[in-house]
């Protein structure tokens, strides 16, 4: 049996903003997109005006991991926090760079950009939709030491 963690990103109405902003600062590629309004309705439980729009389901590739992303359901308040972390790893210092780089636009820096016993480059940035991104370098030596994959 497999078993596979993906981050889900719930949003307060700006799905669709994260998502653009995603495929250019992660260089993400949005495999499944959804409305609420692409969805039948329930009579039972009809959508509020104006929330057809809202992306109830989202699935973006970001190199070999997944995250999934969705505005808060019509009607259920929206939580802002750190509730929702995501480490992204990688084997190039120059990537992890362009990342902190454009993650960092709009959004707040944690820890900067630096050298630790661990990796050439660690970092930790709030993103301007208030998600939460370690970032690592890791070389191919130090992810096996780690247990991570060899080609991070």
């Amino acid at each position: 049996m497999t078993v596979q963690l993906t981050a889900f990103l719930m949003m307060d109405g700006n799905a669709k903003q994260a998502i653009e902003f995603y495929k250019e600062a992660l260089e993400a590629k949005v495999l499944f997109c959804q409305t609420y309004g692409d969805a039948p309705e329930n009579p039972a439980s009809p959508l509020p005006a104006g929330t057809k729009s809202l992306v109830s389901h989202a699935i973006l590739q970001v190199g070999m991991a997944k995250i999934m992303v969705a505005d808060q359901s019509p009607g259920k308040p929206h939580q802002s926090g750190n509730q929702v972390q995501i480490c992204m790893t990688t084997n190039e210092i120059e990537k992890t760079e362009k990342f902190y780089e454009l993650l960092q636009q709009g959004g707040q820096v944690g820890m900067p950009l630096q050298p630790t016993h661990f990796s050439p480059g660690v970092a930790i940035v709030t993103d301007k939709f208030g998600v939460v991104f370690q970032l690592v370098t890791m070389t191919s030596e130090e992810a096996a030491i780690r247990g991570h994959q060899k080609d991070v």
